[in-house]
Parts: structure tokens; C-alpha cells; sequence
């Protein structure tokens, strides 16, 4: 009993760690350890340390006028619509998931993922998986990642600390600023945090507009706002060429989206491949 108290207190607490002194005013859940399947088969998720406990499963139903798939995650033990199927809900080889304690032979784990809110915490088998430690990201890091659009850490001034990412969607034709800060080795985002770009010719100056219906912030800017990747194979927005006093506008209209209890962390985990991985976190 002593010995499990002493492990689970290693291990992320999101309320006692958390630390909100960032530009953004953001908590930041202390993160030090993963896990990560190893399983071939994947991992199997429980919602108790016991694998009689009930199951994590994905109901799958279809949209009568519009066809689409319609998907809900739950627990085994939850009745199932007559109109759904029903397939087990398995973490897959390399998924790694934010690691709580452990019990007996389960590990406790962080698996809340944004199309299953009602779910936080399940457990998987530790023979499915390995613990992992935290790798922080480094300023170098997202200076340097070889994106062909850019992505600026303010490293002076004011706003020291605050990530711009250039994010776009060919297929949409659409383009956004995810805004977050750079903490303990995470960038950290408010999950109210982008804003959709718009190139307009005929506005001088940057505009930025707050759609209460659509609850979206939307930043009209001219052609000199561009710039053009070292490559040659495309022109992007540059963040690098907002100005504080336009970034403070930028943060003042993103505060009138509604409010979320939760942040999104982008980490880096050991896999000898540089590879991030984001997990959406209670603040």
C-alpha cells in the first residue's frame, strides 16, 4: 500500500502542479512520465484496474439523412441503441498516454480524447505497454522543425514565451494561428486559442473579427503580411510580422470565445524520431 501511494504521487497531478505565470495566462498540467503501447494487438482499456471490469467501446451508427458515420465512446456496461453496432475501442501499438499511478498489474491513465469527453481516466494492462519518460521541446526545436510554413516562438519582450503555428487544410482552402506558449518543456494551448486567416487585398491593415454564432476569431490581412518559404514552394502568412501592439489585439478578441476547461499540450516523446504527440488536458 505504502509503496503505490509513494508511486502515484510521482506521477502528473493536474491540480497540484499546475502553474499559470505564461503570456497567456494558461495552466499548464505538470507532465513527467508516458506510457506507450506495446502491444501488437493494441491495449485493451478498463475502467477499473480489474480486466473484468467493464471495457472502453466505440458505438458506430449511421445518419439516416445524411449518411454520415455516427460514433460515441463508453463503457461496455452502458445500453446500446438498438440503431448502433458496437467494436472494442483499443489504444493502438505507439499510442502513448499521459501516465496517472499505477494499480496492481494495470497502469492508471489519461484517456481523454476530444470526440469522448465523458471519458478522463481508464487503465491498461502494463504487460500492453512501457513507461516513457518526458522529453521537453526546446526553442531551437521550434525554430528549426523543417515546416514549410512557420512557426515563430516570441524568445523577448512582452509577449516571451507565445508560439504562432501556422496550421492549413489544402482540401478547405482554409488556414489558421494556433496560439500557445512555450512551458516546461510544452507548448501549451488554450483550446479556444486559433484563429482563422483570411487574405484580403483591399484591407491595409490586419482586421480581426469575433463571430459570436460560429464562436470563431477571424483575422482579415493584406499581401504584405506574406512571406515565402526558402524553397520557393509557397507563400504563408508570417506571424513574425505582428507587431505587439497587433498581437495584444489578437489576444483581446480571442478572449471574447467561449470559455473551456481545458488546454491543449503538444509533447515530445522518446521515439528516436522527434515525433510530438497532443493530449487535451484539464487546466
Amino acid at each position: 500500500m505504502t509503496l503505490g501511494i509513494v508511486v502515484s504521487l510521482m506521477f502528473w497531478n493536474c491540480e497540484s502542479n499546475a502553474k499559470s505565470d505564461n503570456v497567456l495566462g494558461v495552466k499548464v498540467p505538470k507532465i513527467e512520465k508516458f506510457v506507450r503501447v506495446t502491444a501488437e494487438e493494441g491495449a485493451d482499456v478498463f475502467k477499473s484496474a480489474d480486466a473484468a471490469s467493464p471495457w472502453r467501446v466505440i458505438w458506430l451508427g449511421e445518419d439516416e439523412e445524411d449518411g454520415r458515420v455516427q460514433e460515441d465512446v463508453t463503457w461496455s456496461d452502458k445500453k446500446v441503441p438498438k440503431e448502433y453496432t458496437v467494436e472494442k475501442a483499443a489504444e493502438y501499438p505507439g499510442d502513448c498516454l499521459p501516465l496517472l499511478g499505477e494499480e496492481g498489474d494495470f497502469w492508471k491513465v489519461h484517456i481523454y480524447k476530444d470526440y469522448a469527453p465523458s471519458l478522463e481516466v481508464g487503465y491498461i494492462r502494463k504487460s500492453d505497454a512501457e513507461v516513457v519518460p518526458f522529453e521537453p521541446i526546446t526553442a531551437d526545436m521550434i525554430q528549426n522543425q523543417g515546416k514549410l510554413s512557420p512557426t515563430i516562438l516570441k524568445t523577448e519582450g512582452k509577449y516571451a514565451g507565445l508560439v504562432m503555428d501556422i496550421g492549413s487544410d489544402e482540401a478547405w482552402g482554409e488556414e489558421w494561428i494556433d496560439v500557445g506558449v512555450l512551458v516546461d518543456g510544452m507548448i501549451v494551448s488554450p483550446e479556444t486559442s486559433m484563429v482563422s486567416l483570411m487574405r484580403d487585398d483591399e484591407v491595409k491593415e490586419i482586421e480581426f473579427v469575433y463571430d459570436k454564432h460560429e464562436d470563431v476569431v477571424r483575422m482579415r490581412y493584406p499581401e504584405s503580411m506574406m512571406t515565402e518559404d526558402s524553397e520557393g514552394l509557397g507563400q504563408w502568412f508570417d506571424p513574425a510580422k505582428l507587431t505587439d501592439t497587433q498581437i495584444e489585439q489578437m489576444l483581446k478578441v480571442l478572449g471574447q470565445k467561449k470559455k473551456t476547461d481545458r488546454v491543449r499540450c503538444e509533447c515530445r516523446i522518446p521515439m528516436g524520431d522527434g515525433s510530438r504527440q497532443i493530449f487535451h488536458l484539464k487546466n
